[in-house]
């Protein structure tokens, strides 16, 4: 998985997961057939977590709230050594179909003013189809991490186009966990067998531009 393996509170008492929890934005470039080509995605970590990472990888140690280039160089990527059973949490499917997305390479490392990690990193999208409507998702399908997409969602390479962020159904999602966990004994024998529910949990983001 990611970094560290941190227990963090989690949001309900009884529950193990998640524990990270990472705000998402997303940015859809298209080429000059109008088609997707690119995804950026952003990744900002809650402020315990990007202080967990900052002590784990030496990070600003004057406390002057800025990286530098130093540092930046010899720590870009660090969260792309995914682990098995993680390929980064984005899907996305358009005209019907998923979208391939390729392997990512990172883009930026930054330290907010709240001190929130926040990583940019880009995934190639392969032969998208010409489609006026994308829906996307980031999630951690074990619930280790809790994304929101609550960041921006920006659209390059094509005019008009709007985006509607769909909110998960969180008390849906809880019940739905509740019931699997208790199917599977309570909470203590769940946390070594957690049932994969991230997509219940997750947001989407639905992408709409006007025909070409």
């Amino acid at each position: 998985m990611i970094g560290l393996a941190l227990a963090v509170v989690p949001p309900r008492v009884g529950h193990a997961h998640p524990h990270i929890f990472i705000d998402a934005g997303l940015e859809l470039i298209h080429g000059a057939d109008g088609r997707v080509v690119e995804m950026r995605i952003t990744w900002r970590y809650d402020e315990l977590y990007s202080l967990l990472l900052l002590q784990d990888y030496g990070l600003d140690p004057d406390f002057d709230g800025a990286l530098t280039e130093a540092e930046i160089d010899a720590t870009l990527g660090f969260d792309l050594n995914w682990g098995a059973g993680f390929e980064g949490g984005l899907v996305a499917s358009a005209a019907g179909q998923m979208l391939q997305i390729g392997a990512p390479a990172p883009v930026s490392l930054i330290l907010t003013e709240s001190g929130q990690l926040e990583t940019v990193h880009r995934r190639p999208v392969l032969d998208a189809p010409a489609a006026d409507e994308i829906e996307a998702s980031i999630y951690d399908e074990a619930f280790y991490i809790a994304f929101e997409m609550i960041l921006p969602t920006v659209v390059t390479g094509r005019a008009g186009c709007e985006a509607a962020l769909l909110r998960a159904d969180l008390d849906s999602a809880y019940a739905i966990l509740d019931a699997e966990i208790e199917r599977l004994g309570g909470a203590i024998s769940a946390e070594d067998n957690f049932p994969p529910v991230g997509a219940i949990f997750a947001d989407r983001v639905r992408i709409t531009c006007p025909g070409e």
